[in-house]
Order: structure tokens, then sequence, then C-alpha cells
């Protein structure tokens, strides 16, 4: 029984976000059960469902599924997606192995300024909430009508931090000139509930401590427009965005980027992710 598992959490083997799902599956010798669960089949994929069904065809099996990959595509405007399903017959019941997305071929990236893709994204003072989900953050991906593992936010419901940050590490040091941020509001600056745009912000750095990035630019707060900034260079392991929310407000980021000095061709993003930097 192949579903649209949904047990999100950040050690789920599911999904770490709730608005996302992943595909599920579990056995029982009748149609009612009882069920066992097997594991997971399809990871979250770019459309936020990811609803599945099996069939075989000519002696071999296959997956079918929709995603947001197609030109245009979103949540709701999904494309069908067909795959191998293959198994284990090492094992007994045969396990499905875990299906690899075939990806349609993308052109060679082009040359830029960010680097924000090849850091691992962390953020605090506590635990992320499962509504959102922090890798959104350098993905690349702006949407004019995001859902919320599209961005990372403070907002859980109620004692929203009244100074919430996000960070960046990357695996070495890297210089850096420039920083733009997306922010994402539901409600207007100065509000009290929902997400607001931070009453203020800044840029700090790791050198032995968090310190503030100087000569940078003034920081704007608007939502839904980059707010750029440029500084002198510095050379870091660390970047650091720290807010001030708005009175009760959580804050929501859409995309953060890091600037080189110079364009480049995009770096990859890390395997591990990078330690913090209080550590070598």
């Amino acid at each position: 029984m192949l579903y649209a598992g949904n047990n999100a959490g950040p050690d789920s083997p599911c999904t770490p976000a709730l608005y996302h799902a992943c595909q599920a599956y579990g056995t029982a010798t009748s149609p009612l059960g009882p069920w066992t669960y097997r594991g997971v089949v399809l990871k979250p994929v770019s459309s936020t469902t990811s609803h599945a069904g099996a069939v075989e065809f000519k002696g071999k099996w296959y997956i079918t599924y929709h995603t947001a990959d197609a030109k245009g595509g979103g949540h709701f405007r999904r494309s069908v997606a067909i795959d191998r399903l293959e198994w284990d017959d090492s094992v007994t019941p045969a396990a499905i192995r875990p299906v690899v997305p075939t990806i349609a071929p993308r052109a060679a990236p082009r040359p830029g300024r960010n680097i924000a893709p090849a850091a691992t994204p962390t953020a605090g003072p506590d635990a992320l909430p499962t509504q959102f989900w922090l890798k959104s953050l350098n993905d690349g991906i702006i949407r004019a009508a995001p859902l919320p593992p599209d961005m990372w936010s403070s907002w859980r419901g109620k004692d929203n931090p009244a100074t919430p940050w996000i960070e960046y590490r990357w695996p070495a040091p890297v210089t850096l000139n420039g920083s733009r941020i997306r922010f994402f509001a539901d409600q207007p600056a100065g509000a009290g509930e929902g997400v607001a745009p931070p009453a203020s912000w800044r840029l700090e750095y790791w050198d032995g401590g968090w310190k503030p990035v100087r000569g940078a630019d003034p920081y704007g707060t608007s939502a839904d427009t980059w707010q750029t900034v440029a500084f002198p260079r510095l050379t870091a392991r660390c970047l650091r965005a720290q807010f001030v929310a708005s009175k009760g407000a959580g804050v929501g980021v859409q995309e953060w980027e890091a600037m080189a000095p110079q364009a480049t061709v995009p770096p990859p993003a890390p395997k591990t992710a990078a330690p913090p930097c209080d550590r070598p």
C-alpha cells in the first residue's frame, strides 16, 4: 500500500515540513490489514504533495507521481512523472528500493555572485517550526504565492521569538561583500500577529565571536522585494542575519543570498553539514 506520508519533524524519515509529503508504504496479508510500515519509497518532491500509483508493465514495475518540475509548474499546477520501481528480493517480504527521480537535463548554471547554495543554513534561537523548511533559504526559488515550506519563518503561533536569526555556514572561509534578502509577510509592518516585516535587522559574521558587519548599506525591511546590502570585503566561515521582530509577530524569509566580490560558477551544495563556527 503506497500512501502520502506526513510524519513531519527534523528527524523524520519522511519530511521535515508539514505541508510536504513523502511516499511511504506498508504491507499486509489482507486488504483489511493489519498493516506493517515498511519505509519511504519517494522523498518529498518539488510540489508539496506527492500522490502516487504503482503498476507492473511487461515484467517491470513503475511508480507514477506528480511534481512541479514542468515549465510553469507549481504546487497546484502539477506534472506527471514516472520512474522505475525496483525490489530487494533478499529480504522477506520483498522491499521496495528508494526511488531516484529522473530529472530532465538542465542548462549549465550561469556564473553569479551568490554563494549561499554552498552553505549549510541554520536558524535560531529555537527549533524550526514544522510548517517551514530551512532549505528553502538558499534553494534559489521565489514563488509568487508561497506556501510555508517555501520559506523560513520564526512564527510558531504564540510566543514568537523577539530576536530570531538565520545563519550560513561554509565548510571553509569565504570572501563576501554583499547580501540580499527577500522577506515574506502576511501582515503589514508593525503588526503584532502573523508574519510581518521585521522592525530591523543586521548582518553579523564570526570572528572569534559574532561581530557586526561594518560599513554596510542601510537595511531595508519591505516584503516581497529584494533588500540589498553592500559592505566592504570580509572573509569568514559564518554569516548571520539577526532580526528584531515586529512586536509579537514572526519574521519570514523566502530567500537569502550571500554575494562574493566576483561572479563565479555557482558552487555545489555541501554533501555534509558544515560545523558551527565555534568549532574548528
